[in-house]
């Protein structure tokens, strides 16, 4: 049903309503109201003349028409009276007051009210013990009555003509507030699809016109806010053009970053070998022996006569001590060479990555994860022994994942870089920092603990954002790197800290096993 029809059959009801209230009301006066003040009217007219009949029987019995007369002076006051008149035995007037009615009053019967030509009359006799004296006969006007039945009548005629006035003016309201609407709902279509020109031309009463200059305004405020949103989106357009040059710059400067900070951690290790290295070669017995060959060489007769004196007879076994010694050192040389190669391995393997930062990449291999953890902490020993760092590894030696090897190695030291940087910058309390691993369900978890300064809770959440740090002279890429890595390997980086004093906790959580990736090269 359409919103006119709808409008229209709601005022009408409510004046159906109305008229039929209202008629119930104009029939229910006619047939209760007027009859009850008609009933009442012959109640009064019965009594009144009762009343006067007894009033009258003394100036009746005495043939004294003043005392007559004052005894019918109270009721000549009453607004409905219309005629007395008072007879004796004899059938003479003795006082009559008022205007005649056409009737007899006298010809019904007596004491009973009878209605004609509006006029309500009743008679009785007056007696005194039995004795006849006379009678009285009243007749009140109905005229109060016939009025009030009159502006009855009359007010039933002007509701009649209102209720029709009404019922024009709903049906002309209905249309006069459709119309706009009709007209707002064609321009709320237009300007849905675009027509933001279009305006609303019909006219509209009272609040409806002001809806209509609201939604014309509205409209030209839109199509001016479109011709800047074009304005302004070509500008963005060029914008987005120069910030995807700047976003591949920084993009490059964030590989160079990371390719620096991790680089940085394994020289570090590297550094230490080198400079174990450097000892060893200093310390080294090759400049002894040396100077033993030097002795014989020189001796008169060669090795031979140089055997047979006191100083050549001990140089056999000096040779021995001095060649274990040297065999020692080669050992050791040779493991710390093996350090330095796995460190440039390792060199190799993060700059390749970071080549590759952009796509998937990296080998999925079965690693034991034991080893893969000692030698993170082998990059660091020297400076663990230097400032009585306490390691304490509580994890099993056969377990392996299936994951990124140079990836997760990238992680591990990054967090016990920090790990160390946290417990050397706390020298109160135990130095211990600790790694643990346990499996839940198909997700490995490595947790790296230490007993360093703590982190301040306001810094929990913001500590993998890129580029905040609060280590003087750190540039905040490492955890974030970290953070980034471990979620390429499938899993989390988490951190929890009890505040300041109380340590750090940092959890990598991986898939046990992730599936293996050919490796790509650029």
């Amino acid at each position: 049903m359409k919103l006119r029809h709808r409008l229209f059959l709601f005022s009408t009801a409510q004046l159906a309503v109305f008229g039929a209230l209202f008629l119930v009301a104009y029939l229910a006066f006619q047939r209760s109201v007027v009859p009850l003040f008609e009933d009442l009217l012959r109640e009064k007219n019965e009594r009144v003349t009762m009343l006067v009949a007894r009033e009258l029987d003394v100036p009746l019995g005495a043939q004294d028409r003043a005392l007559v007369a004052a005894a019918v002076a109270a009721i000549q006051r009453d607004p409905d009276l219309a005629y007395i008149v008072v007879h004796d035995s004899t059938n003479d007037v003795m006082f009559t007051h008022g205007v005649s009615p056409k009737r007899d009053p006298f010809a019904a019967k007596p004491n009973t009210a009878t209605i004609h030509d509006g006029r309500i009359a009743t008679w009785g006799e007056v007696s005194l013990e039995g004795i006849q004296l006379g009678k009285v006969a009243v007749v009140f006007s109905t005229e109060r009555m016939d009025t009030l039945d009159t502006w009855a009548q009359r007010i039933a005629i002007i509701v009649t003509l209102l209720w029709l006035g009404a019922l024009a003016y709903s049906m002309l309201f209905a249309r006069s507030f459709v119309t706009p609407i009709r007209a707002m709902m064609t321009f709320s279509r237009k300007v849905a699809g675009g027509e933001l020109s279009e305006r609303i031309a019909t006219r509209a009463p009272s609040e409806l016109g002001e809806l209509c200059d609201y939604l014309n305004e509205m409209t030209a405020d839109l199509e001016r806010r479109e011709r800047e949103r074009k304005i302004a989106a070509a500008a963005v357009e060029s914008m987005q053009r120069e910030l995807l040059s700047v976003s591949r710059m920084a993009g490059m400067a964030e590989i160079a970053t990371g390719v620096l900070h991790n680089v940085g951690n394994v020289l570090n290790s590297l550094n230490v070998s080198v400079s174990v290295i450097g000892d060893r070669v200093r310390n080294s017995r090759v400049g002894a022996l040396a100077k033993s060959v030097e002795l014989f060489e020189g001796f008169p007769g060669g090795l031979p006569a140089f055997l047979a004196t006191d100083k050549g007879k001990v140089l056999p076994s000096y040779l021995t001590t001095v060649s274990k010694r040297l065999a020692e050192e080669n050992a050791s040389v040779l493991g710390e060479l093996a350090s330095v190669d796995r460190n440039v391995e390792h060199i190799k393997a993060i700059v390749t990555m970071q080549q590759t930062y952009a796509r998937p990449s990296g080998v999925s291999e079965s690693i034991v994860l034991t080893t893969l953890i000692d030698d993170a902490l082998r990059l660091g020993e020297a400076s663990f022994a230097k400032h009585g760092i306490e390691v304490v590894r509580d994890y099993q030696t056969a377990i392996t994942v299936n994951s990124d090897r140079h990836k997760l190695l990238q992680i591990l030291i990054n967090l016990i870089s920090n790990a160390r940087h946290a417990l050397k910058n706390s020298p109160d309390g135990p130095q211990q920092l600790i790694v643990r691993v346990r499996t839940v369900q198909n997700v490995l978890e490595i947790v790296i603990e230490d007993t360093g300064i703590g982190i301040p809770a306001e810094n929990l959440e913001k500590i993998f954002v890129h580029g905040f740090t609060t280590k003087e002279g750190g540039h905040g890429f490492g955890l974030h790197a970290s953070a980034n890595t471990a979620r390429e390997l499938g899993g989390s980086l988490r951190v929890a800290s009890g505040g300041i004093g109380c340590g750090a906790t940092f959890t990598v959580e991986i898939p046990l096993d992730q599936p293996a990736r050919a490796h790509d090269h650029n």
